[in-house]
């Protein structure tokens, strides 16, 4: 048995202390999470085809937006990250090139996005892309039929 000071490192308190501590590790690890997400509690709302019904299920989910909210406090990032998707496929409205030769392209779902990356952008009105999630954060969208990426950044 090796000792530190006076106390041993497997004296019987520093045990359960370890033990304590291991038990309350998952507790301190994670947010509390809400069984079912606002998303889904809309949903099941749309579902009632009685009026009081389901205006009673939106009133309740309304009255739960300020505990749910508490719930996520420092974890509002996460949560989202959580829901959206890896990927979405949309067309070119327009390309604008900007300073420094980087382009900023105007999506057919309304989002625009701006190349952050060097290297050159051949694309065109018209054209079909895929936006991907990388790693720490950021983004590329590439073209549908392939090819090299742009690393890019959502600024609308």
């Amino acid at each position: 048995m090796r000792k530190i000071g006076a106390h041993s490192l497997l004296c019987p308190s520093a045990l359960r202390t370890t033990a304590f501590l291991l038990l309350l590790a998952p507790v301190f690890a994670s947010p509390p999470a809400s069984a079912e997400t606002l998303e889904d509690t809309l949903r099941r709302c749309t579902e009632f085809s009685n009026d009081q019904k389901r205006l009673a299920c939106f009133d309740k989910a309304a009255a739960n937006l300020k505990a749910r909210a508490e719930l996520r406090f420092g974890h509002e990032g996460k949560d989202i990250a959580e829901e959206a998707p890896e990927s979405i496929s949309a067309t070119i409205t327009s390309a604008a090139e900007g300073a420094h030769g980087k382009f900023t392209f105007t999506l057919d779902n309304g989002q625009v996005w701006r190349q952050t990356s060097s290297g050159r952008a051949i694309w065109r009105e018209g054209e079909q892309v895929t936006l991907e999630r990388g790693a720490l954060g950021s983004f590329f969208m590439r073209k549908a039929t392939g090819g090299r990426s742009l690393r890019v950044k959502r600024i609308k």
